[in-house]
């Protein structure tokens, strides 16, 4: 402590024989390394502190404040973010990660609690507890999905049908900024909470956004009547149609024009209606469907020939000779036909192309033959049929290109004004770095000078070796200070010093060898 007061006590003995402006200068410097030292220490302070967990529940946040705090661990809090040190954070994370529950409590609930003592209502509360705050996790964990809460209601058994109902849940969705949700997406919702609860269908499971909106509408399986829904769902099918051949055209006349010197509108005429069509067609020519066939054999012992009682037209009378007996035999042949018949059944699915119509703006003047090509690329693109009633338009015409001038300036604008601030910034920092440099540099010159003042003896030694040629009474004199030391005789000095403090035995010998010459 003695000698860092007679520090002080000699800068403070410094700055009274100092002239006015030396003091004034001397108080600006003090000021930039004051302000510099602050600086610095803020800068430090800021970037001491990394992100632990943020955009947490207030159950999340108070366990991991409370776990940290059991590990006296430092950290600041700002809302719901909560900071610890960066060197900290990784192993932080790793290890509290674990407590964090998304403000929904699980299964744990139930590995908590003691059943000892507890009633099948009391446990199948928490069952249905925890059930809802594991589904309302299962949802968080989805892109779309910033918050979630899920509400079941459940049903009730009889051994009795027709007492027994359904359970019914409703579920809550806040959605991330940006994000949306398809058909598909809630009923992937819907059919999870379905299977996670017993006795829980579909249609009794309600999907409602953060702005009130019921996404679940029209999307359960026996809620078919729904027209609404499903006029939504062929305007979305010929949106998509229309958009996948507009850029597949883009595509290719983007090559051809460039990208801003072409635009492509498509309009499709879509017939979502199933339709079930059968066809008979018959075969003039006869088709033979089934015959029969009928023979019959008779004798008899008197002498006049018998007939067939089935046909008197088709007998046939054999007689052996003798008188006193005869033979007969007849045949009948029914042959049935019918005509041919062929049955087609054809079913036609959903979302037929009935007709497309394409329209084409290039910029500029195209000839004919051009357009003609570029006809031929539409129709391949959109599968072109005459019959059906398709249309391509080709248009050429200058496009404006004031609004994209404008464009094009505000931007140039903006990144000049971006370069400006930069280069401002970036002169501000050169010039504090400046005058901390030169702050600094002339600190060190005070001091120098001061302790060149408490060692007068070697003043002389050091003007011999340097070669000043100044007299004892002109080295006695105050100068006045220079805030930049620009002196090359001053940097030789320094040098000397330190080579006499570094080897003093090889300099007092030079002394010694300088002194023997003055001798002789």
């Amino acid at each position: 402590m003695g000698k860092l007061s007679e520090v002080f006590a000699k800068i403070k003995e410094k700055v009274k024989s100092m002239s006015v402006g030396q003091k004034i200068a001397f108080v600006i410097v003090f000021s930039i390394i004051l302000g510099f030292i602050i600086f610095y220490s803020s800068y430090s302070k800021s970037n001491k502190w990394g992100v632990l967990f943020s955009n947490m529940s207030t159950e999340d946040g108070n366990v991991i404040k409370q776990a940290l705090e059991d590990k006296n661990t430092e950290m600041k809090i700002e809302g719901n973010t909560i900071y610890v040190p960066k060197d900290q954070v990784d192993s932080l994370r790793l290890e509290l990660a674990g407590k964090l529950t998304g403000g929904s409590t699980g299964y744990e609930l139930i590995d908590k609690s003691s059943s000892f003592g507890m009633t099948d209502e009391q446990f199948e509360l928490q069952k249905l507890r925890a059930t809802q705050g594991e589904l309302e996790r299962t949802i968080k964990s989805f892109s779309q999905i910033k918050n979630a809460r899920v509400h079941i209601t459940p049903g009730t058994d009889s051994v009795f049908a027709k007492e027994s109902t359904p359970a019914k849940a409703a579920v809550y969705l806040e959605l991330n900024a940006g994000k949306k949700l398809t058909e598909e997406n809630v009923k992937s919702i819907m059919a999870l909470v379905s299977g996670s609860v017993g006795n829980l269908p579909m249609e009794n499971i309600e999907v409602i956004d953060d702005e009130l909106n019921l996404l679940s509408k029209g999307l359960s399986e026996d809620d078919s009547s729904n027209l609404t829904g499903t006029i939504d769902k062929h305007t979305e099918t010929k949106k998509a149609f229309d958009k996948d051949l507009e850029e597949a055209a883009m595509d290719m006349l983007s090559l051809i024009f460039g990208k801003n010197n072409v635009n492509v509108r498509v309009n499709s005429k879509l017939d979502f209606d199933a339709k079930e069509k059968t066809v008979i067609s018959y075969d003039p020519n006869k088709v033979e469907a089934s015959s029969q066939i009928i023979r019959e054999n008779n004798s008899s012992g008197g002498s006049m020939p018998s007939q067939s009682p089935v046909d008197a037209n088709m007998n046939n009378t054999t007689t052996d000779g003798k008188t006193d007996g005869t033979t007969s035999s007849s045949e009948n042949i029914t042959t049935n036909y019918k005509v041919g018949e062929t049955t087609e059944t054809t079913i036609s699915a959903p979302g037929k192309v009935e007709s497309i119509t394409a329209a084409v703006v290039v910029n500029g003047d195209l000839d004919e033959a051009t357009k003609e090509e570029v006809r031929k690329i539409m129709a391949g693109v959109i599968g072109y049929n005459e019959e059906r009633g398709d249309s391509i338009e080709i248009v050429s015409m200058p496009f404006d290109t004031s609004e994209k001038e404008k464009y094009a300036e505000q931007l140039k604008e903006l990144e000049e004004q971006e370069a400006k601030a930069n280069r401002e910034k970036m002169i501000r920092r050169i010039i504090i770095a400046s005058l901390i440099a030169v702050g600094l540099g002339f600190l060190v010159f005070l001091i120098i000078r001061m302790l060149r003042k408490d060692k007068p003896q070697e003043e002389p030694m050091l003007d011999v070796l340097v070669g000043d040629e100044t007299s004892e009474k002109e080295i006695e004199e105050t100068q006045p200070i220079e805030l930049e030391v620009k002196n090359r005789q001053y940097q030789i000095e320094q040098e000397i010093k330190k080579y006499a403090t570094e080897k003093p035995d090889q300099v007092a010998e030079i002394v010694k060898s300088w002194l023997a010459e003055d001798e002789r």
